[in-house]
């Protein structure tokens, strides 16, 4: 169960966009986290998050440093998680998304979160569980 004060647990984008319209928000961030652990973002309407969450913000994915595109390479897409949905407490009008990257519809093998979860995969796979945590 989420604390209090802590935003619903979303099933589709429409629930979503209603909770944050309710909330007087206006953008989402679609944020990444880059290879140097720098949080990477774009400021997306609401109106268009069912396409941050199907198709992904578009970066230019040479821009990226550390996510191996050339620069007549594609467009690096940050895809939603609807999970990670949240409000910015210190910023009014302003919610973020944590998102995975993907390279012509693929998660790419670049991206730190898709590492991440595949070496998750693998450790579960031999019985392990990461735990990991952050530091300020």
């Amino acid at each position: 169960m989420k604390a209090s004060g802590s935003p619903p647990t979303f099933t589709s984008a429409s629930e979503a966009q209603a909770w944050l319209t309710q909330q007087g928000i206006r953008y989402v961030l679609a944020q990444f986290v880059d290879i140097h652990g720098v949080a990477k973002a774009k400021s997306v309407p609401v109106a268009h998050l069912p396409s941050v969450l199907k198709d992904g913000a578009g970066f230019a994915g040479f821009a990226i440093w550390g996510v191996g595109i050339e620069p007549n390479g594609p467009d690096f897409m940050a895809v939603g998680d609807l999970a990670t949905l949240a409000p910015v407490p210190w910023q009014p009008g302003l919610a973020r998304i944590v998102c995975e990257g993907h390279v012509n519809g693929q998660p790419w093998g670049y991206d730190s979160r898709v590492v991440l979860k595949k070496q998750t995969a693998r450790l579960a796979e031999r019985g392990y569980t990461i735990f990991t945590g952050l530091e300020h």
